[in-house]
């Protein structure tokens, strides 16, 4: 009895695959078969699979229950009864889906350090840009009241009217010192160069009292013609300064 019993459950599970065909033309049939026990052991890497059913040889093919094979190559195992269907799924790898979710949390973690960092990236350009720009402004509003001081101190030099404009940067000055020789053209002649060197070597002086880290190049202009008449230059390093080539 207990022989019968159990041929029919193992053949609920295994012989219906393994003994007929499986095309859209398979018949259907019953048969009687002779099952063999021989206590047959599976053995998977060395190591025994545990089953209920016990493995049997019918016709000289060994027979093992689907179900213990499905969960040593991790599959899952369904069977319908209706249609009398075996399904066989792949079981979602737990150790694989750890390592993803780890994986995956890291990506994150990462991203989030990205954005934090890209975030902050963002806002120092933007302070710096901001110091820049107040930095130019302020430069350029000290420029311009430098330009406005050195024409009240040295406007009317030696009773002449003079026009000093200042430009350029903190590393470099320029200085454009005009005058209307049309007008004063008499008096300029007669001035010497020591009078030049006096002006030239008060303007640079007072440039660099207020901007130490410039150079300052400069030349004086008659404002009739626009031709030059004199140029000179301050070299901040040495604390030179030259009128046309000479050192004052």
């Amino acid at each position: 009895m207990f022989k019968k019993q159990y041929l029919a459950i193992a053949s609920a599970l295994v012989l219906t695959v393994g003994l007929f065909p499986t095309s859209s033309s398979a018949s259907v049939a019953t048969k009687n078969l002779q099952a063999k026990y021989n206590n047959i052991k599976v053995l998977y890497n060395g190591a025994s699979v545990p089953t209920t059913v016990e493995p049997f040889i019918v016709n000289g093919t060994t027979y093992i229950p689907l179900r213990m094979m499905a969960g040593v190559f991790n599959k899952d195992i369904t069977w319908d009864g209706t249609t009398y269907t075996i399904n066989v799924k792949d079981q979602a790898d737990s150790q694989h889906a750890a390592e993803l979710a780890a994986r995956d949390a890291q990506i994150r973690t990462l991203q989030s350090k990205i954005d934090s960092l890209n975030k902050e990236i963002a806002d120092l350009e933007d302070d710096l840009d901001k110091k820049k720009n107040n930095d130019d402004d302020d430069f350029d509003d000290r420029l311009y009241d430098l330009e406005k001081q050195l024409n009240k101190d040295y406007g009317d030099f030696q009773d002449l009217e003079w026009d000093i404009t200042l430009d350029g940067d903190e590393d470099e000055i320029e200085v454009e010192i005009e005058i209307d020789l049309d007008e004063y053209g008499d008096d300029f002649d007669d001035l010497d160069d020591s009078d030049f060197e006096d002006l030239v070597e008060d303007i640079v002086n007072d440039i660099w009292d207020e901007f130490d880290d410039a150079d300052v190049t400069g030349k004086i202009i008659d404002s009739d013609t626009g031709k030059k008449k004199y140029d000179f230059e301050g070299e901040v390093d040495d604390e030179d300064i030259y009128f046309d080539g000479s050192l004052i």
